[in-house]
């Protein structure tokens, strides 16, 4: 074993077999904001074998207070934050293998992902609660550990979920409130670092053999408060998920063309084309690369993905989002 770990390897209940697995481990990240950009340093400093980082955002200025390694650089060449973290990554240790995918990752493809790539463990960096049901559902169909972090405001919450269960349908009524958006609620960079530390801490037991904790783990970090509950008595025998193995959200085969986000935001998802036809939009092309395009039109800042997404920021209501989606899509036809 080489000195450069040899910090976490002195931990006896770690040890160098703990290290030894954290250096044959696949590792699959799902987010790279806040949550999932940490994980992947921590992880990667630790000397995990390989990471995949699944993500389709750019880095913007709004995210350097809280995700790892973006800077004011990574935000004015609007680089996809995959790229942005994988180039860092490489920098921090040339040993730690990292695959990126960027895209966006729906109960369409999420199977393949992970079927195709084969983690021994999925980090859950996502930043909306609902996407977590999917997580689930894919993660206890392909009978894969993952470990769920949420933070938003100042409060966090980190449950390490096997495939045996309790899952996380079974959890749904007890977890704190923590599914409500940054945007709208804000974060202290803080309540990000101590989720993260905890999911690691959860993973760290898991490579050194003695299982996860089985705790349901909430923090406050404003008021310094802590609290752990045992989860072996919440399991569901009737759960959908867990005891029936009823996938309901990963068998949904429509995705929307039109889905309301936090912050008077909306996101429209249009043909692949769409980004090569761009100039067809009404408005202004501010700022392009081959990864996205700022659209300007009217009071309303768009950003188009290579893959058809767009981002649209400035509207406050559904019928104005479907008016102006069918707007942009007509240019298209």
């Amino acid at each position: 074993m080489t000195n450069r770990y040899n910090r976490q390897t002195r931990y006896q209940r770690f040890g160098e077999q703990g290290q030894h697995c954290l250096q044959t481990m696949h590792v699959m990240i799902l987010g790279a904001g806040a949550l999932g950009s940490n994980i992947a340093e921590m992880l990667t400093r630790m000397g995990v074998h390989e990471i995949s980082i699944i993500d389709m955002d750019i880095v913007e200025l709004s995210n350097l207070h809280r995700q790892a390694l973006y800077d004011e650089d990574d935000a004015k060449q609007m680089l996809p934050k995959v790229e942005a973290l994988k180039s860092k990554l490489n920098k921090i240790n040339a040993s730690t293998k990292i695959n990126t995918l960027y895209e966006e990752l729906t109960a369409t493809n999420i199977e393949k992902i992970l079927s195709d790539h084969h983690p021994d463990i999925v980090m859950d960096g996502m930043d909306h609660f609902e996407i977590r049901y999917l997580i689930n559902e894919a993660c206890h169909k392909l009978q894969i550990p993952w470990i769920y972090g949420a933070a938003v405001g100042s409060k966090g919450t980190v449950y390490a979920i096997d495939y045996k269960g309790p899952c996380l349908k079974c959890l749904l009524q007890a977890i704190p409130s923590t599914g409500e958006s940054c945007a709208i609620n804000g974060v202290l960079p803080p309540v990000i670092n101590q989720v993260v530390s905890i999911q690691v801490s959860e993973l760290m037991r898991y490579v050194a053999g003695e299982g996860f904790s089985r705790k349901l783990i909430t923090i406050d970090t404003f008021d310094l408060k802590h609290q752990a509950i045992n989860i072996d008595s919440l399991k569901n025998d009737q759960c959908h998920v867990c005891k029936e193995g009823d996938y309901e959200v990963l068998n949904k085969s429509q995705t929307s063309q039109i889905e309301a986000m936090c912050g008077n935001a909306y996101l429209f998802r249009f043909n692949t084309q769409a980004f090569n036809y761009a100039t067809y939009f009404p408005g202004h092309i501010i700022k392009e690369n081959a990864f996205a395009k700022l659209i300007q039109y009217k009071d309303v800042d768009c950003t188009l993905f290579r893959d058809g997404r767009m981002n649209v920021h400035g509207i406050e209501d559904d019928s104005t989002a479907q008016q102006l989606y069918e707007e942009f899509n007509k240019q298209l036809k």
